[in-house]
């Protein structure tokens, strides 16, 4: 008998893989494809693909102004929030956010988005040095503007705020969130605090106790005391020098991150996938508008990624573990299919736990 062609015999065997995944999944699991494909929320007016191309169509006149308004403090402040002759009005972002981000305001994202690229390459590429470089620019007040939003620098204010019930939604760093494709629509930040019986505190107690105090057969302090071993035996000989090596630093901090949530050691393979939290980050900090001007090659990425994360957590059977979590649920916050509240948890474990240890 002859071979079958070998595009058949591939497309067979994706097939396969296809449907075995599906059936070792829950009932009510879910598609994480489906939930990074549903349909875009709250895209704003000077985000949309007509802004774009006239973006791309006057790119020399924006990059202009956004390249002095980067590099010169009172420019800077005059298209966040207006000159003395129209303060809040439409030639400022702030006056942008107040009339709702229409279109017809949109050539003001546009070059605020060059003056804060430039500023920030000016401030050595550190979000820190910019922020301060912007509060200087404000006079060093009390309160600044940035993005679409009041920030605040002293301890004391920041401190209140920490400590207070807080109205949030979809918002990263006083911009709007791309949601559902870079961020998940009810991430853990996007929720508000408010009252005693929040949706934001009853997951908070459900991670609590499904993945640290009694997930996985164990408290998380027990698998954090069998780290040292666990390390050991992945990295024999260690040197100071081995230190240099990011990726292997990366790929340690992805394992023992995983391992202290759920019990179980990457393969190799599957933390040179998790590290893509990490080599990732500054895709969360572009605004929908950046992303569509370059094409959405970054969302790509961060789908990618949500993606197979989502794929090592199927790969290691621990379904069951956000089936029993999304269960626990007041039936207001359950999510239905269940790989969206897979998607929520392993987003923040990925971009806080993992991003942010790295980082530090």
């Amino acid at each position: 008998q002859a071979p079958r062609p070998f595009g058949i015999n591939l497309f067979g065997r994706v097939v396969l893989r296809v449907v075995l995944s599906a059936m070792a999944n829950p009932a009510d699991w879910g598609s994480i494809k489906e939930v990074l494909n549903a349909p875009l929320i709250s895209v704003s007016w000077d985000s949309s693909w007509i802004s774009v191309f006239v973006m791309w169509l006057l790119l020399p006149f924006n990059l202009i102004q956004g390249v002095v308004a980067g590099l010169v403090g009172r420019l800077f402040v005059c298209i966040s929030i207006g000159c003395c002759c129209c303060t809040g009005g439409c030639c400022s972002t702030m006056g942008s956010v107040l009339a709702g981000r229409p279109l017809y305001m949109a050539f003001n994202w546009w070059r605020y988005i060059f003056a804060g690229l430039t500023a920030l390459l000016a401030n050595g590429k550190s979000r820190l040095s910019l922020f301060m470089w912007e509060w200087a620019a404000f006079g060093k007040e009390r309160y600044w503007w940035h993005g679409e939003g009041v920030w605040m620098w002293s301890y004391a204010d920041c401190d209140k705020v920490l400590k207070s019930e807080q109205s949030r939604k979809p918002a990263f760093g006083a911009i709007r969130a791309a949601i559902p494709d870079l961020f998940p629509t009810n991430l853990l930040i996007f929720l508000s605090n408010a009252g005693d019986n929040s949706e934001w505190g009853a997951i908070r107690k459900a991670v609590h106790h499904h993945f640290l105090d009694h997930g996985c057969g164990k408290s998380y302090q027990t698998r954090v005391k069998e780290l040292p071993t666990k390390i050991a035996a992945d990295w024999s000989s260690p040197k100071l020098k081995d230190l240099s090596d990011l990726t292997l630093v990366q790929k340690t901090v992805c394992k023992c991150v995983f391992y202290m949530c759920f019990g179980k050691w990457l393969e190799e393979a599957d933390a040179l996938i998790m590290i893509g939290w990490r080599t990732n980050a500054s895709m969360w900090i572009l605004p929908r508008l950046i992303h569509r001007f370059l094409f959405n090659i970054g969302i790509g990425k961060i789908k990618t990624l949500r993606e197979k994360t989502v794929g090592i957590v199927e790969k290691y059977e621990l379904q069951e573990a956000f089936v029993s979590m999304n269960g626990s649920l007041d039936a207001r916050w359950q999510r239905k299919p269940v790989v969206t509240l897979c998607d929520e948890i392993m987003f923040g474990i990925g971009f806080a736990g993992i991003g942010g240890t790295c980082a530090a």
